[in-house]
């Protein structure tokens, strides 16, 4: 289970997503002035050891979907400064290292055993600042496994999201759907 606080964050996460699309070679068509991202919804998974912040934000620029793996960390990660994004402020759980997910061993570990075992995207709980549960949060995607691929070496996360291609429930795949989009969209496949 993933626990939300109702922080105030500097920078936000749009912006830090934002810089991040602007910088990433597939995203060199997108006209960002014109155009800027907006949030869709997010989803997450959880970190059993309770320190890593593990997130996919789903964003889009006109009628284009993207998603973007975000892992947030209370200490920097050895050896993953490639990967580091930004540091944030976060008003209640102090600064925080942000990197990109699939740089990020946690996120990877958590991705491959969500598709590999059919397992799903965690539940998002609002908390209160001292860390007591409020409320579920329904309003966010929900992802799902749907077993391994047998013979897979690796997972491959989908930066430009298919909202219109049917997604077959076939092994080695995470899928996705949330309000609006009811139809199983891929978000991540074995390769």
């Amino acid at each position: 289970m993933a626990d939300i606080y109702a922080a105030q964050l500097n920078p936000g996460k749009l912006e830090v997503v934002t810089e991040w699309v602007a910088a990433q070679d597939w995203a060199a068509d997108l006209d960002l002035g014109s155009a800027p991202l907006e949030p869709v919804t997010s989803y997450r998974f959880d970190d059993p050891a309770g320190e890593v912040g593990l997130e996919v934000h789903i964003v889009r620029s006109g009628d284009r979907h993207f998603q973007v793996p975000l892992s947030y960390r209370g200490a920097p990660l050895d050896g993953a400064d490639e990967h580091l994004i930004a540091t944030m402020e976060h008003s209640v759980l102090g600064k925080r290292w942000v990197y990109a997910g699939m740089g990020d061993p946690v996120f990877r570990q958590r991705l491959d055993e969500a598709i590999a075992t059919a397992g799903t995207s965690a539940k998002q709980f609002r908390v209160d600042e001292d860390g007591r549960r409020i409320d579920e949060i329904t309003e966010v995607a929900q992802a799902f496994g749907t077993g391994p691929l047998p013979g897979a070496r690796d997972v491959e996360m989908l930066h430009r999201l298919s909202l219109d291609s049917p997604a077959e429930g076939t092994e080695g795949r995470l899928l996705g759907r949330w309000t609006g989009q009811e139809a199983a969209v891929v978000l991540a496949v074995m390769v």
